[in-house]
């Protein structure tokens, strides 16, 4: 009979030492991270600091959150794809351009001696970058044809200007008359 009271007194004694646990709740785990401590339910440890979520890992150096980040090449990027590389980055092909290994806002992007421009700002004519449209090579030079003409190989200011034998002229206010410039408008005898 003592044996089976010492058997109900253990029993009791775990029973009340359970519910006692039960009650008070178990005190939550903290496993070192860094210098201080996590609770791996609920946080992550990455590279010594402690992070709220569980979803956080490594990228290259970097700590990021899986849940809204992805590493791409060692380099985190918000989202869930990683984009095309340019170079040393990356760049969204839907608004932006890759152009020497460097990204560019915009679309629309060439070279020209060896120099990224804006195609829907500029023109490139004889390895040089100009702003604007309507640029062409003239001799060894460029010129505007909005507002510039070329003539014999020379650029003038103002359009129109044509040859009349071995030099040029502006119709509007001259006149070739057997090869040679007349100022004014004249009639011409032949």
């Amino acid at each position: 009979m003592q044996r089976f009271s010492l058997t109900i007194a253990g029993l009791i004694f775990i029973c009340v030492l359970v519910l006692s646990i039960s009650a008070f709740g178990a005190k939550p785990v903290c496993v070192p991270c860094g210098d201080t401590c996590y609770d791996p339910s609920k946080q992550s440890c990455c590279q010594g600091q402690v992070y709220d979520g569980l979803h956080f890992g490594v990228c290259g150096d970097t700590c990021y959150n899986m849940e809204s980040q992805v590493c791409c090449n060692t380099i985190v990027v918000n989202g869930s794809r990683c984009l095309p590389t340019c170079g040393n980055s990356f760049y969204t092909p839907t608004n932006q351009s890759c152009c020497l290994g460097e990204p560019k806002d915009g679309l629309l992007w060439g070279v020209c001696g060896g120099v990224c421009y804006d195609l829907t700002s500029q023109s490139c004519c004889n390895n040089q970058i100009y702003d604007g449209f309507g640029w062409q090579i003239c001799g060894d030079t460029c010129y505007n044809t909005k507002n510039q003409s070329c003539c014999l190989g020379e650029v003038y200011d103002g359009k129109g200007f044509t040859a009349c034998g071995d030099t040029c002229y502006s119709p509007k206010t001259e006149t070739c008359c057997k090869g040679k410039v007349l100022e004014g408008k004249v009639e011409c005898v032949y």
